[in-house]
Formats: C-alpha cells, structure tokens, sequence
C-alpha cells in the first residue's frame, strides 16, 4: 500500500511527479511544484484504500 496526495490546486504541464487514477501523485524531489524546496497542501491517502476509490470514481464520473 503506498501513500500519496491530492494536490489541493491543479499542476502544471512541468510536473514531473508519478500520478495515479485517482488524482493523487507521489512527489518528487526534483519536481519544482512538489519537491523538498515547496511545502504543497497534499490531501494523503492510502493507495487503494476507500478514499483513493472514492476519488477515483468521482473523476471517472466527471470525465
């Protein structure tokens, strides 16, 4: 199970960071939105839990 977060704003096309179905995104040191040098509003959740299905099926539902 791997955690990641939503990002409470919507990234640019430079984001380097692995994202998931869901709209979560597992940063990156490097990334200059995510990485060490920023402090981003992250809503974390574990990967395939309840949470990360919901979110899941609600951009699903949206697309």
């Amino acid at each position: 199970m791997v955690r990641h977060g939503v990002p409470q704003a919507r990234t640019s096309e430079d984001c380097v960071c692995e994202r998931h179905d869901c709209g979560g995104l597992d940063p990156v040191l490097w990334c200059a939105e995510h990485g060490d040098d920023v402090a981003p509003v992250l809503d974390w959740h574990a990967g395939g839990g309840l949470r990360c299905a919901q979110l899941t099926r609600g951009r699903a539902a949206s697309a």
